[in-house]
């Protein structure tokens, strides 16, 4: 990858033409030094214990997002770590509280995946049954019985506590528990689960729908990561618990269903949860949060956005994609359908998610208010104490992300201002980017660019670097 630190020095007396394909004036300065942004090391074990209480209560909420923000999580720790990430626990439960919400995560799925599949029994004819799908639909048939059955005959292990946990908790608390005391509590969870499963809505009505997301997910489930690990290898039992966890999502949420892309995701929490069950409620809960993503409105909606960032930071290289005639940047499409999964090596692209997802960097947080205050605060002062007025304009959709998105174009913008058509700008990006970025590099220049739109958002027609200030620096 050209650095684009190399051509900024450049003498440019042999070429008439060099300037005009130099980054705007007032983003040199950002590109030329990364020394006053300060990556930190992974999160570990201790240091992430002790933003717990006594209780396990994840109290220091925002250093825990800035620790993820500076270095990323240590992968022993990561399932923990994304179990408060992604809204698996509340921030403010306690050990004990996680236990039995565990626990009632595993009878809720397991109640969600029991119902499609009886379901699905139920309207598929004899005669209509694939070679794939005959055995799933044999057992739904068979199995139409209690999710306490359900719940014996399956690998329990898959959620954290167990029975053993519960009960142990429950004798701390009430004494010496019979065995007949904790099967009382056990269906009294099954009971619950059941009526929140039949309380889910189900389009019946929908289901040659429901049928075809079945076959779409049956195409790229076997697709799946499978150079990992925990995919590879023949009849890999991992493959089918991908293929439940997608299809109870897509029953589930009609308004979304599947789509392709979804299966990518979901494999990231899966080797990082490593249990179907909490794979399942991370995947959704994030989902949740991202859903128009995987909708076609609104992945256009957010590249317009992406379009309109780099007009403002780099109007001359947006003007040369236009007359590639890929301004709309839908190269940029997978990098933010899949969060950046297929331009890094697999361990710095789980980095770069939690990165992202730890919101500890965006344009309406707390430490970009604070590049705004320090920014007004000099201006006030070179004005001679005399208030100006500002017309300031926070565009708080220009997400972390898409400054990542930014970086990337504007860190190699010299090999695409070279790109001639759109064939030869998405094959740079597929062949040249790949796999060739820095992470740390792109990481440091993107956090940059979005401390200094804070600063222009904050003083009017003034894009100067502003001197490095202990008070603002993000890695105190």
């Amino acid at each position: 990858m050209a650095d684009c630190r190399d051509y900024l020095t450049r003498s440019c007396s042999f070429d008439s033409t060099f300037e005009q394909i130099l980054p705007p004036e007032q983003w040199k300065i950002y590109l030329s030094d990364d020394s006053d942004i300060k990556r930190g090391p992974k999160l570990d074990r201790a240091t992430f214990e002790g933003f717990l209480d006594d209780d396990g209560r994840l109290v220091e909420v925002q250093s825990f997002r800035q620790a993820v923000f500076r270095g990323g999580i240590e992968s022993d720790v990561r399932q923990d770590a994304w179990a408060f990430l992604y809204g698996l626990y509340p921030f403010q439960s306690t050990r004990r509280e996680r236990k039995v919400l565990s626990m009632e995560y595993h009878y809720r799925y397991e109640a969600l995946k029991a119902r499609w599949k009886a379901l699905l029994a139920l309207t598929t004819p004899p005669n209509d049954v694939t070679a794939n799908g005959a055995e799933e639909v044999h057992l739904s048939r068979k199995s139409s019985e209690s999710l306490h059955n359900i719940h014996e005959k399956s690998d329990v292990s898959d959620c954290r506590c167990g029975e053993t946990d519960l009960h142990n908790r429950n004798s701390t608390q009430n004494g010496p528990e019979t065995k007949e005391d904790q099967r009382l509590q056990m269906e009294c969870m099954e009971l619950q689960a059941r009526i929140y499963a039949e309380r889910e809505p189900l389009d019946i009505d929908n289901m040659d729908a429901f049928k075809k997301s079945i076959r779409i997910i049956d195409k790229d489930v076997p697709r799946t990561d499978r150079d990992h690990p925990k995919f590879k290898g023949p009849n890999n039992p991992n493959l089918p618990r991908l293929r439940n966890i997608l299809i109870t999502f897509a029953v589930f949420h009609p308004q979304v269903t599947y789509a392709q892309g979804m299966n990518d995701v979901l494999s990231r929490f899966f080797v990082v949860m490593d249990s179907e069950v909490e794979s399942y409620w991370c995947f959704t809960l994030y989902l949740e949060t991202i859903y128009k993503d995987f909708l076609e409105d609104g992945m256009l909606h957010k590249l317009g956005i992406l379009t309109q960032m780099l007009q403002e930071i780099d109007p001359f290289l947006y003007d040369h994609l236009t007359s590639c005639e890929i301004g709309d940047l839908m190269f940029c499409h997978r990098w933010l359908l899949l969060c950046f999964k297929r331009e890094f090596q697999y361990e710095e692209s789980l980095m770069l998610f939690e990165i992202i997802s730890s919101k500890h960097l965006e344009v309406s947080s707390v430490v970009a208010e604070r590049a705004r205050d320090i920014a007004r605060a000099r201006d006030f002062l070179k004005a001679g104490g005399r208030q100006r007025v500002h017309a300031e304009v926070v565009r708080t959709d220009f997400t972390f992300e898409l400054f990542v998105c930014t970086t990337i174009l504007y860190d190699n913008r010299q090999a695409l201002l070279g790109c001639i058509d759109s064939a030869t700008v998405f094959q740079y990006v597929v062949n040249g980017l790949s796999f060739n970025l820095d992470l740390q590099h792109i990481l440091c220049l993107a956090e940059k660019m979005l401390l200094a739109y804070c600063r222009r958002t904050a003083v009017k027609d003034s894009f100067e670097l502003l001197e490095h200030d202990e008070a603002f620096s993000t890695h105190s």
